[in-house]
């Protein structure tokens, strides 16, 4: 008796596919710059929140200070720092059905006339995209609450 044969390609392309689609969010450098008419420690927000940023009327050093200290409390390790960038992973949990966590963050800074330029990106990855998250808001949000006090 012979076998039917099945053509597996497209499927395996459909599949691929939607994998790449679905699994990679986010950017991984800030797309915002520095403007004069940004406001002081006021947040300006990309829709989806994968991208924020804020002019901190700080130091760069002691912007970077409050930058690793709220990477800290959103549950992330920092992988690299340097006098104007950090960069961070979210710790990975297992959730009920989906883990979450992994995201890259990255933070940059850059000194400007008015105190410091603060950018904030999210990357989601490719495993665990589902139980991921843009992180961007949340950090800007928490980086200017610490710088205000």
């Amino acid at each position: 008796m012979m076998m039917p044969k099945f053509n597996l390609a497209p499927s395996i392309c459909i599949f691929a596919a939607s994998l790449i689609l679905v699994g990679c969010a986010g950017v991984q450098t800030s797309r915002h710059s520095y403007s004069d008419s940004y406001k002081a420690n006021e947040p300006v927000k990309a829709e989806g929140c994968y991208d924020a940023s804020v002019l901190l009327t700080k130091g760069i050093r002691e912007s970077a200070d409050i930058s690793a200290k709220v990477l800290a409390a959103v549950d992330s390790t920092v992988s690299e720092r340097t006098e104007s960038q950090i960069k961070a992973q979210r710790n990975r949990h297992i959730g009920l059905l989906i883990g979450s966590g992994g995201e890259e963050l990255t933070i940059e800074l850059k000194a400007s006339p008015r105190g410091t330029f603060v950018t904030v990106a999210t990357k989601t990855g490719f495993v665990g995209g589902a139980g991921q998250k843009a992180w961007s808001c949340q950090i800007v949000d928490q980086i200017v609450a610490m710088a205000s006090k």
